[in-house]
């Protein structure tokens, strides 16, 4: 039950979060799909669970990545080293998008395994506006 990814959309990298993601704990595999700037973390057993993700340097380029000990093991990172910090962006009808910086989508590039770190402080939010208040289309 696959869906084939569009020819202008490219598989940047097969991805396992050995502890799924919260609330979706069940599924373990997903496809990271590259569309510059933007991403999309699909489930590779269930292809309608998608999520649009960000680079989190292009939201907060002084953004502090802290992972925890747990974090580390499960992407077998030893440092900062080789990761990919992505942030899950949100989008409603009545409400300008914003980006979950308090938990981002952390990538070792090198095996491929992935987890969504939630941080254990309140530095960063959860809703992040991605728009300046000022900002508006005419």
């Amino acid at each position: 039950m696959a869906r084939n990814v569009p020819s202008h959309c490219r598989v940047t990298q097969l991805l396992e979060f050995p502890h799924g993601l919260p609330a979706f704990e069940t599924q373990k595999r997903f496809k990271l799909i590259d569309r510059e700037p933007l991403l999309f973390l699909e489930s590779e057993t269930t292809p309608e669970l998608s999520f649009l993700l960000l680079p989190v340097a292009l939201i907060d380029p002084g953004y502090q990545l802290a992972l925890s000990v747990e974090d580390r093991e499960a992407i077998g990172a030893s440092s900062n080293s080789g990761l990919l910090c992505l942030a899950v962006i949100t989008t409603a009808e009545d409400s300008p998008p914003t980006a979950n910086l308090l938990a981002p989508v952390v990538v070792n590039l090198a095996c491929g395994r992935a987890v969504q770190a939630v941080r254990s402080d309140s530095v960063y939010s959860h809703k992040h506006p991605l728009l300046a208040d000022e900002a508006s289309c005419s």
